[in-house]
């Protein structure tokens, strides 16, 4: 029906379970999400076609690769900055000697200026280095949005849960074993306005929406799109409370379609759209996290070594911070972005282990002393 349709997404802020379960993206992480999403969605039919199983993992991996390809010559610029600046450290160590006892502001400018004329003069970017991570973060948060709303970006995902949602809506009484569940994820409440409702259902909505009145409270599912909405934000063990409560003569149609779903989204026993957590299987991310950044940060401190005690142990303190930092981030994101987070940096590890060695930059390891 067209004019339903059309009344769908004109009013799709106006009824109560018509919210969006998730925050908006906004004007930013919005165009970050789309872009990539859409990217996702055409790796995902590719590693769909071949395997169904761990698809959704599958294509997490290649997205990481596909992202770190496009910015690897800015990688490998980056990298020979930070090379450009280890060189240029005995003459940066001579500026700084020179205003060593100085307070003045003025001499202290005039140090800065000494500094940024040496970059000049060897053409060399002391932000350099950071670049690269910072064109990470926006994917990094676009991701974040995406795996929280998978079925909006990924079709085959989008198919399932309608088809899950359809099949929940034929159960007696669903909106009475739903709400337990889906309360605590709807931002605002459950409940909806008499009136509103009641409006929505004089327009000519009835046919085509779910009404009920459950302990006084006027509830509406419209069309099984918003009950996707709030099943893409369930957790295993949401999943497993409402299927408890379901009868096995309706588990025979939802089953099957559940698992495929289940297929799609566990990367080997591992629930990519839930929070990792610190128990197994989802502990392993952030145990690979802080172990892969904490080597891809190693690596990139071998190209750059301070010379002083002091920038050295500020050195060393960012060398643990960060990993530790990252590891407690991934604890509270969805798998699915730790999984991105892991093989970003896999990929770097790789490429900046084999720039070290092409530029024969000797390597040592963490808290081992130097030789005099």
């Amino acid at each position: 029906m067209p004019l339903l349709a059309s009344m769908q997404n004109t009013f799709a802020d106006f009824a109560v379970l018509g919210r969006q379960v998730q925050s908006e993206p906004g004007v930013i992480v919005g165009p970050i999400a789309r872009v990539f999403g859409a990217i996702l969605n055409f790796l995902f039919n590719i590693a769909h076609a071949i395997t169904p199983n761990n698809s959704l993992g599958v294509s997490i991996i290649l997205l990481t690769i596909v992202a770190m390809v496009i910015m690897l010559p800015l990688g490998i610029k980056s990298q020979r900055s930070m090379m450009k600046m280890q060189q240029l450290n005995p003459e940066m160590q001579k500026i700084r000697a020179k205003y060593k006892d100085s307070r003045d502001r003025e001499q202290q400018q005039k140090m800065n200026q000494e500094m940024q004329a040496l970059y000049a003069k060897h053409k060399v970017n002391p932000l350099g280095g950071c670049l690269p991570m910072l064109l990470q973060m926006p994917l990094f948060f676009g991701l974040i949005f995406i795996m929280n709303h998978s079925f909006v970006y990924i079709g085959v995902l989008n198919d399932l849960y309608y088809q899950i949602s359809e099949a929940i809506m034929q159960v007696p009484d669903y909106i009475q074993l739903l709400r337990p569940l889906a309360e605590p994820l709807i931002p605002g409440g459950w409940a909806g306005n008499a009136a509103q409702v009641q409006s929505l259902i004089d327009a000519g909505w009835a046919a085509e929406a779910a009404v009920a009145h459950v302990s006084g409270d006027v509830i509406i599912f419209w069309w099984p799109e918003h009950l996707s909405r709030i099943f893409n934000s369930f957790s295993q063990e949401n999943w497993q409370s409402l299927f408890y409560q379901i009868p096995d003569a309706y588990m025979y149609t939802i089953q099957p379609l559940f698992d495929q779903m289940q297929n799609i989204e566990i990367f080997f026993g591992l629930p990519l759209r839930d929070a990792s957590g610190l128990m197994p299987p989802g502990g392993i991310i952030p145990l690979l996290a802080v172990l892969t950044s904490l080597v891809s940060a190693w690596l990139s401190q071998q190209v750059n070594k301070p010379a002083d005690d002091r920038a050295k142990t500020q050195q060393m303190i960012m060398l643990l911070v960060m990993p530790l930092f990252m590891g407690f981030i991934t604890v509270t994101m969805p798998a699915g972005v730790g999984l991105y987070w892991v093989t970003m940096n896999l990929f770097r590890i790789g490429q900046q282990f084999i720039m070290n060695k092409s530029a024969g930059v000797k390597m040592s390891l963490p808290f081992k002393k130097q030789e005099a």
